[in-house]
């Protein structure tokens, strides 16, 4: 390959940014320009360093009317058969499906270029699909930290899509717009012919470098001593060799595009196949060039350049019959392939009928960013089009632009059509919260016995707080709706009974999230099975510890590639690790829950994960990491009211366990006074925590417990095992012991699979047994601190001991746990030195182990020097290395 003339600089900038893929810094870079300036050639460039750099590559190209994600599918099938394609459809409308594949792709991407990393070259993205655009838009900035770079090239002689210039502006990508060759670097190119003919390429290349190149292997295959002036002239040169009828096929071919399928040709032009093989064939490789198992234009001024003497109205004419042909055959990919060539012959009406119905399928598989694209080719269609605008903003997460766009479209359209743009208005309100604003549009659709309307209606009423209506209005849409076997309008009529009876009787809740689940799995309905199965998993959070269909739900959304239920689902099981094994063992659902969340944009859900950090923080006393978190978490536009009452109770945990009872009352009196009076959040498990602070200060205790007994925070076991140790407070210090006793017991059996959260409410309740004299409350403080010890969790121990020793008990502090090997016995050393040890080994300073065991620096300074004595070690990384031998 001839060295590239007139690109030092863009050279140099492929290659800068080819290093920087080596030390594991990758980005994008989009090389744009007019037809023929060598973008193509640049990206062979690119491609060639990054292979000598060791790099993995991927190639892929957008054409003309390609199919959703195909550079991307063309580029990465080589690394996995199974592209991941589109993901399943939505059913969350705050989540762009495109965003759901950029998690495949980066792991496709991450895979195929292994530790040295990789390039992604996509050629003619101006051509792409918009889920493709997106999928980038989206992944532009992941790119940086990653070993991967993304070489794309972009014809300005196109319309560029807006969001192709919105990227190019962004501060994370590099633009390079190739401009045209001096006369110099031209003449460069034609270094090797005579003066007169190198004038002459510098005359007529008008500074194109593909021209430049035409022109002079036109010279060097010994051509005429007048050259011809144009690539025109030099395409009519070859055509002239043709007969009419091979010339009539490559003008036909021209008609199809930049990859023209040759098997359309003979029933387009009624030409012998026979004849138009020896057509392409003579055509090889001067026009057309071979690519796998199909032809391509040597370039799209080659093909212009064939184009050039066929009339307007006889390509339109070819265009309709290559139309036709295509349609004929039925292919489903290949009907945006011929939408456009009818678009071509002028056929606007029934090309718009095409891009309509591809708009609806793309929604129906989220490519959303696809049907956005093919809807506004279906503009010739009118009000039509509406309808489906509707639905498709709902889903892109624009509600308020739904109902702007929609709503004038009314006037415009009648009977069936105007019912169901009522009912995609009303769907847009509810998903923009206007309770009202739905109920009015479900009542303009005139269709009060549909089940759909009725599950709206339905939907509205819980929206608004009404669950009496809600619930029957859920009833009859899932009779009607089951009778019509219409079963994805029965599984969202039962989800919606789910969620109403969830206050007021939890078996029916129960029952119709399980018959939902049923019918999901029984007709294939995923994602309404997940959703359902994800409410039966909240149910079980009120009373058990475990929930299988809480990991069902996960499995069934991870196989699906349900990316918003997988994170969700991870959300549910941090709060039941939480409560079973604590807030470090949570945060391994919470990270991997707001990383999913983040990706997706879906705020809070990745705030709620950040509150289960927040707590981890919380515990173990790092009072910094845990206000960063918060206030993360709280920056977050339109949150849950769930989310800043959490925040509160998280601070007041803290505190809590800093022992500064008064400041945790007042921060979980601000907790409980945000989540009241709010049905939808009262379940969170602090209120029980709260009237049991409360109890134990004696401050307002019976008004806290009142409230507490009278509130739908009762469904939940740890709100009202935590009445119940408020109880027993009460009683032992009304000089009830017995009664106290029993209610203590009582909730001890209500929490026995709970054990952490447990463990913190006892902290509270045995203080206070300490304090009037009640129950047993030393051997019970022993027991929790031998769990909090073993459970890492050194600042309910402190507190544990603190409480002991109130109570004139001995806290054998300095017995360790850890077991001690047979070889370190031998040497003499000691349990409570093998704590010390294991805490060296993870790089524990002295005064941080002192802090994590709850004892003296001078403490463990003495343990430190016993074990480089007993052990014959010279520092502490021997030490290190003799605890990592075991």
């Amino acid at each position: 390959m001839r060295s590239m003339v007139g690109r030092t600089a863009e050279l140099a900038t492929v290659r800068g940014m080819v290093d920087g893929v080596r030390r594991g810094r990758g980005g994008v870079l989009l090389i744009s320009g007019e037809s023929g300036i060598g973008k193509t050639r640049l990206l062979r460039e690119a491609a060639d360093q990054a292979r000598k750099a060791g790099l993995a590559v991927a190639s892929g190209r957008a054409v003309e009317g390609g199919a959703t994600y195909r550079p991307l599918a063309e580029a990465l099938g080589k690394w996995h058969e199974a592209w991941p394609g589109c993901p399943e459809p939505v059913v969350n409308p705050a989540v762009d499906p495109a965003l759901v594949i950029c998690g495949e792709v980066l792991k496709l991407l991450r895979a195929g270029g292994g530790e040295r990393g990789c390039l992604l070259v996509l050629d003619d993205l101006h051509w792409a699909d918009g889920d493709t655009l997106a999928v980038l838009d989206y992944l532009t900035g992941a790119f940086l930290d990653e070993p991967i770079l993304v070489v794309a090239s972009v014809c300005d002689d196109e319309a560029v899509p807006g969001v192709l210039t919105r990227m190019m502006r962004r501060d994370e990508v590099t633009t390079l717009r190739l401009g045209r060759l001096t006369a110099a670097e031209v003449a460069g190119l034609a270094a090797d012919l005579p003066e007169t003919a190198r004038r002459f390429v510098v005359e007529h290349a008008d500074g194109l470098p593909y021209l430049a190149e035409e022109l002079v292997a036109s010279l060097r295959e010994g051509g005429p001593s007048v050259v011809p002036g144009s690539l025109v002239c030099r395409v009519a040169g070859h055509l002239a060799a043709l007969t009419p009828e091979r010339r009539a096929v490559l003008e036909a071919a021209a008609v199809l595009g930049t990859d023209p399928d040759w098997t359309i040709l003979s029933p387009m032009t009624g030409t012998p196949e026979a004849q138009v093989l020896g057509a392409l064939r003579d055509s090889v490789p001067h026009l057309l060039v071979q690519t796998g198992g199909g032809l391509r234009w040597r370039h799209t001024l080659t093909r212009e350049a064939v184009l050039a003497p066929v009339t307007q109205p006889e390509r339109a004419s070819l265009a309709r019959r290559a139309a036709e042909v295509i349609l004929t055959r039925g292919e489903p990919g290949r009907e945006a392939y011929a939408a456009e060539l009818l678009a071509a012959a002028g056929e606007d009406l029934r090309s718009a009928e095409i891009f309509l119905r591809l708009a609806r399928r793309d929604m129906n598989a989220a490519a959303l960013h696809s049907a956005e694209d093919h809807l506004d080719r279906a503009s010739a269609l009118g009000p039509r089009v509406a309808v489906e605008r509707v639905r498709l903003l709902t889903l892109l997460g624009a509600a308020p632009a739904a109902l702007e766009a929609g709503a004038p479209a009314l006037a415009e359209v009648t009977g069936d059509q105007h019912a169901e743009l009522c009912l995609r208005l009303a769907e847009a309100a509810l998903a923009a919260r206007r309770w009202a604003e739905a109920d009015r549009y479900i009542e303009r659709a005139g269709r009060p016995d549909d089940p759909r309307a009725l599950v709206l209606a339905a939907d509205s009423a819980f929206g608004a707080g009404d669950l009496r209506r809600a619930e029957g209005l859920a009833v009859t849409a899932a009779d009607r709706a089951e009778q019509q076997e219409r079963w994805e309008t029965v599984c969202q009529a039962l989800i919606i009974l789910g969620r109403c009876a969830t206050r007021d009787d939890l078996s029916v809740s129960r029952r119709a999230f399980a018959r939902a689940a049923q019918i999901g799995a029984e007709h294939g309905l995923v994602p309404d099975r997940v959703t359902a199965l994800l409410g039966l998993g909240m149910l079980d959070l009120l009373d058990d510890a475990a929930s299988p269909a809480l990991v069902e739900g996960r499995e069934v959304a991870q196989r699906a590639g349900l990316h918003a239920e997988v994170a969700w689902s991870e959300v549910l099981l941090a709060e039941i690790t939480l409560n079973t094994r604590g807030p470090k063992a949570a945060a391994v659902f919470a990270r991997s829950a707001a990383e999913q969340a983040g990706r997706l944009r879906l705020a809070n859900l990745e705030s709620l994960a950040d509150l289960f950090l927040a707590t981890d923080h919380a515990v173990t006393g790092d009072a910094a990491a845990m206000r960063a978190v918060l206030a993360r978490a709280l920056a977050r536009p339109h949150a849950r009211v769930e989310i800043p009452a959490v925040a509160q109770a998280t601070l007041g945990i803290h505190r809590l366990l800093s022992r500064d009872l008064p400041g945790a009352r007042d921060l979980l009196d601000d907790a409980i006074g945000v989540l009241a009076g709010h049905d939808e959040a009262c379940l969170v498990q602090h209120w029980g925590l709260w009237a049991l602070l409360r109890t134990v200060l004696g401050d307002r205790d019976a008004e806290a417990r009142a409230a507490l007994r009278r509130s739908p925070a009762m469904a939940q076991v740890a709100n009202r095992a935590g009445l119940q140790y408020a109880d027993a407070v009460a009683a032992g210090r009304a000089g009830q012991p017995g009664l106290a006793d029993a209610l203590f017991a009582d909730a001890d059996r209500a929490l026995a699979g709970h054990h952490w959260w447990r463990r913190v409410l006892r902290l509270l309740v045995l203080e206070a047994a300490v304090a009037d004299g009640w129950g047993d409350p030393v051997a019970a403080l022993r027991v929790d601190l031998d769990a909090h010890v073993q459970a890492d969790d050194h600042q309910m121990a402190r507190v544990c001991r603190d409480l002991l020793r109130a109570a004139g008990a001995p806290t054998r502090r300095g017995r360790g746990l850890a077991p001690v090997p047979p070889g370190l016995r031998a040497a003499g050393v000691t349990s409570r030195e093998m704590d010390v040890l294991g805490l060296v080994a993870q790089g524990l300073t002295n005064g941080k182990i002192a802090e994590r065991l709850v004892i003296s620096r001078r403490t463990v300074d003495t343990h430190v020097a016993s074990l480089l004595a007993k052990t014959a070690s010279a520092d502490r990384s021997e030490l290190r290395a003799l605890a990592s031998a075991g």
